[in-house]
């Protein structure tokens, strides 16, 4: 298993569309687990019209077996459903009212064993980071931690502490990366060099096309050949490319990010 996390600084940037699109555009055998304490977006709206049965409890669930089990094993697969019409693709949905955040604390390290001894790789949306809810142990535990953020001053203003935090945290270990979304007067360059980052991907903003993710809207015909569609399997091959055991011809797999020192992640310094 190879565990990538998607997370935001805030303000909306399309993260969990941007989550679910590397899904569905993933090459393997794919987890997408929805680990954003703030709540879920996938059930309610991509999958609001596949699925014929009970989705299932979810993450919650699968916290509240992690409570009352023994230390030995968590039992993820009972908790993971597949996406209906997209093949080899999973899901682990998370809670639905985010005052259950607070029972996941206990989890995130748990699960992020868990991740490790499966099969197949794991796409991890976060949500928001920089809460005193951020799950710590998935940040940890990733090979890759992409940030998508769209080319504005508050929301570079916004990334920096917490990339600054981020990398605090790895110690050097795996990489970060941007993903921009291009709904901004910056350009990619200025973007980077702000952040001492290296920009993995640029996603077209395209509203009509993301909202298939975002709110299960049904797709164009032209939904499969979109300038989205092949800009999220190309930032996949990408993203796969920065973990050596998974690189791909054509892949980008360049050095590390700069060292630095600021905010909080998590609630700690």
């Amino acid at each position: 298993m190879t565990l990538y996390c998607v997370v935001s600084a805030g303000g909306s940037p399309g993260v969990t569309a941007t989550a679910l699109g590397l899904a569905v555009t993933w090459p393997t055998k794919v987890l997408l687990a929805e680990c954003d304490p703030m709540g879920r977006g996938v059930v309610p709206g991509f999958m609001a019209d596949r699925l014929s049965d009970s989705a299932g409890p979810g993450l919650l669930g699968l916290a509240m077996a992690a409570e009352t089990g023994t230390r030995v094993g968590l039992p993820l697969d009972d908790y993971v459903i597949p996406v209906p019409g997209e093949g080899t693709v999973e899901l682990l949905h998370g809670v639905r009212d985010p005052r259950h955040g607070v029972r996941l604390g206990t989890l995130w390290g748990r699960l992020a064993e868990a991740l490790a001894s499966r099969e197949g790789d794991v796409v991890a949306d976060l949500g928001r980071i920089g809460g005193r809810d951020t799950p710590i142990d998935l940040l940890g535990a990733a090979e890759t931690v992409v940030m998508v953020l769209k080319p504005t001053l508050r929301q570079v203003d916004a990334a920096r502490p917490r990339i600054d935090a981020l990398k605090d945290l790895r110690g050097g270990r795996g990489t970060i990366r941007l993903c921009l979304i291009s709904d901004g007067p910056h350009r990619a360059a200025e973007v980077e060099r702000v952040l001492g980052t290296p920009i993995l991907a640029e996603l077209p903003y395209s509203p009509d096309d993301a909202s298939v993710f975002s709110d299960g809207a049904s797709p164009r015909r032209t939904f499969k050949t979109s300038l989205l569609l092949r800009s999220l399997r190309c930032m996949g091959r990408r993203l796969r490319a920065t973990v050596p055991t998974a690189s791909e011809v054509g892949g980008d797999a360049d050095g590390a990010v700069l060292s630095g020192a600021g905010a909080v992640v998590g609630g700690k310094r």
